[in-house]
């Protein structure tokens, strides 16, 4: 060991320390780490390679990659993760949004915009740190007519949410404490979109999650014992809650397209039809009610 940590030597010494203990982007990771500790930008780290850290800053970036090390995920240990080029506050009381999931905000962006270009009322069912809904409320600012809610059952989830929302200055969504739709009253309620990311991982495959994703709440990740509980759930109810030729929009997991098409179809949605990833999973799924 160097007996003066310079920026650079940490980088050198955490990156394959990391890629020993089964981190995917190894140096990606420690660059993030120490730019928080230094309280900098990650390219500014090559401006200042030769900087010497202080002991009280050894200390910070040794116990962060020693968190990193046991599976914590990277956006737990920064606070924030980047979604729809928007920061979000994250803890481990959400899920950490991933880019998958913005494939779902351009198909709702693309259906507000051909079906109500003033905006529209949305709803986003499993709201989390807020990332969706809030997402779609920074691109439709200037909608005259846009609203959202976004309902989650954990308090904790609907706070952080919040604060992701006075962040970014968004006052045209309010949070609500919901099981899917226990808190609200169809024939009151009324929206042209519901979004919803729901858990979608098998019960069976919940025992074999990577360690970084077994850091995030099960709650948010158990679909039932084939992934497809909240489907079902949502699929049957949003009808009360849609008007007619309202959307609803799900995000699905790998290999899920088809069985979700068919809750749709056996629910008397039409026009179902899907989006693929970059990696050419059909990624998210959509349906129209006619309000039957």
């Amino acid at each position: 060991m160097t007996s003066t940590w310079t920026v650079i030597s940490l980088l050198n010494w955490a990156a394959p320390y990391l890629e020993k203990n089964n981190s995917t982007s190894p140096r990606l990771d420690a660059e993030l780490l120490l730019a928080k500790v230094l309280n900098c930008q990650r390219l500014e780290l090559y401006l200042r390679f030769d900087k010497p850290l202080a002991p009280i800053e050894l200390a910070a970036f040794k116990e962060l990659i020693l968190q990193r090390r046991q599976g914590v995920p990277v956006a737990y240990l920064l606070g924030t993760k980047e979604f729809w080029s928007l920061d979000f506050k994250v803890n481990e009381t959400v899920l950490v949004p991933r880019p998958e999931t913005e494939h779902l905000v351009e198909t709702a962006i693309e259906f507000i915009e051909k079906n109500f270009p003033k905006g529209c009322p949305v709803l986003d069912i499993g709201t989390g740190c807020g990332n969706i809904i809030l997402a779609l409320a920074h691109h439709f600012a200037a909608a005259a007519d846009f609203s959202g809610i976004g309902s989650d059952l954990r308090p904790a989830a609907l706070a952080l949410a919040r604060e992701n929302a006075l962040n970014l200055k968004i006052e045209t969504v309010s949070w609500l404490t919901s099981d899917i739709f226990s808190a609200l009253i169809p024939g009151t309620h009324f929206f042209d979109l519901i979004v919803s990311n729901p858990p979608y991982i098998t019960s069976a495959e919940m025992k074999s999650l990577p360690r970084e994703v077994l850091c995030e709440p099960a709650a948010a990740l158990d679909g039932g014992p084939d992934g497809l509980e909240f489907y079902r759930q949502i699929s049957a109810a949003a009808k009360n809650f849609l008007n007619p030729g309202g959307s609803l929009i799900f995000e699905v997991g790998d290999r899920q397209a088809e069985s979700v098409k068919k809750i749709l179809a056996s629910n008397n949605y039409s026009a179902i039809s899907t989006k693929y990833d970059l990696a050419r999973h059909e990624r998210v799924v959509s349906g129209l009610t006619n309000g039957d």
